[in-house]
């Protein structure tokens, strides 16, 4: 892989701006608004599977007759038999690991689009060092324009040509520079920073090497076929919920009636005297709850889940072999512009410059020529962000967090 380490050009104004590595970039997504949240959504999944644990609620009731007892008390005690609360607990767990897998994602996604965000302030920055460099050139064959004017060996009209080739590079300046700052609040943006100030980047373009055939081996373990897989154990988590609620629920009943005139025999009998206990089992019957039309329709979930993850592995296997290629083809392109294309157009560059300074060749000739290289120099810098934002996409379609 050929890493490409670009300077970044600081305008005199900007005294406060700060340089931005891809390495900051990257640890500080764990710091990021986004990042935090999910953090907090795995605790709550996390809380929700120990709530799952509890109780069904406690019925008390107090009451009064007419003609029998005087109070009436009882309380309904649910008792948590038959599976019912490992059952609950069971799928509130997979829930939870369905949360931390999406998390897992989530946090991947925001670094991500945090890396390619750098990568777009990389490419303004290089935009900018590019435009200014034509800018230079611009206003030397300006200068040589005007020389050879006031020697009588050129024309007004190449002055004139040099001075609006000048002006517009110089108004391509700006609008680079202008461009870098857009890029940076829109980084600051995804990490929660201050997006009024400047910022450059600042290192090296994100590369590697690697195989094909090791990227396809450690598929298995990617996050998103991770957060598939249990898509799928929780489903089938709620189906075992289901099926366990299918069986009578059961509950502890203690009623007890004070001072009731039909209890007790006799003028002498005390309000104790005429007291009674009631001790009971209740049986609660899943008559009516359609709980066999939610068990058909859990069935249907888990199936879904499962053909679901069939086509995340296929899904997986093609876009790591699109992104394997279309990052081989970026590797390849800037190996041919540094190596072959670029020396060639310079060369061509300080030709025509050399043979208009000797009154070879018109200005247009030396105009073109400093446009091509522009060109090809917009294109080489274009080419190693393309290259950084390829070996990106690999990383993320293989499952690594390599930068």
């Amino acid at each position: 892989m050929i890493r490409a380490v670009f300077v970044v050009l600081l305008a005199a104004g900007a005294a406060h701006a700060e340089d931005v590595s891809l390495a900051t970039v990257t640890a500080a997504v764990d710091r990021a608004p986004a990042a935090r949240a999910s953090v907090l959504d795995v605790r709550a999944a996390e809380a929700r599977t120990d709530a799952a644990g509890a109780w069904a609620p406690t019925t008390l009731h107090v009451g009064t007759n007419r003609l029998t007892a005087r109070v009436v008390a009882g309380v309904t005690l649910p008792l948590p038999i038959l599976g019912t609360l490992g059952a609950a607990r069971q799928e509130a767990a997979a829930q939870a690991v369905v949360t931390r897998d999406e998390a897992i994602i989530a946090r991947r996604d925001l670094r991500a689009r945090a890396i390619v965000a750098w990568l777009e302030l990389a490419r303004a920055d290089t935009d900018v060092v590019t435009q200014s460099a034509a800018a230079t050139q611009a206003a030397e064959l300006e200068r040589i324009a005007q020389g050879r004017f006031d020697a009588g060996a050129g024309g007004e009209v190449d002055v004139t040509s040099a001075h609006a080739a000048r002006a517009r590079a110089d108004v391509a300046v700006a609008a680079a520079k202008r461009e870098t700052r857009a890029r940076a609040a829109e980084l600051a943006g995804l990490l929660g920073w201050d997006p009024t100030i400047e910022r450059h980047a600042k290192g090296e373009m994100p590369g590697g090497a690697a195989e094909l055939a090791q990227l396809r081996s450690v598929l298995a373990h990617h996050p998103e076929r991770a957060a598939a897989l249990a898509q799928i154990t929780a489903r089938e988590a709620t189906e075992h919920r289901l099926e366990v609620a299918r069986r009578p629920g059961l509950a502890f009943e203690l009623t007890g009636s004070y001072d009731d005139p039909t209890q007790g025999s006799g003028s002498g009998s005390t309000a104790l005297d005429r007291s009674d206990v009631f001790v009971g089992l209740a049986f609660e019957l899943p008559l009516f709850g359609h709980l066999g039309d939610q068990l058909r329709a859990a069935h249907a979930e888990t199936d879904a889940a499962t053909i679901r993850l069939a086509g995340v592995d296929a899904e997986l296997a093609a876009g790591l072999v699109a992104a394997y290629q279309r990052w081989q083809a970026a590797v390849e392109r800037v190996a041919a512009l540094e190596h072959d294309v670029m020396p060639a157009q310079q060369r061509a560059t300080q030709l025509a410059q050399q043979a208009y300074r000797e009154g070879a060749r018109d200005l247009s000739t030396a105009l073109l020529a400093t446009r091509d290289q522009q060109a090809v120099a917009a294109e080489l810098a274009n080419a190693r962000i393309e290259s950084g934002l390829a070996w990106q996409a690999v990383t993320l379609a293989a499952g690594t967090d390599a930068p």
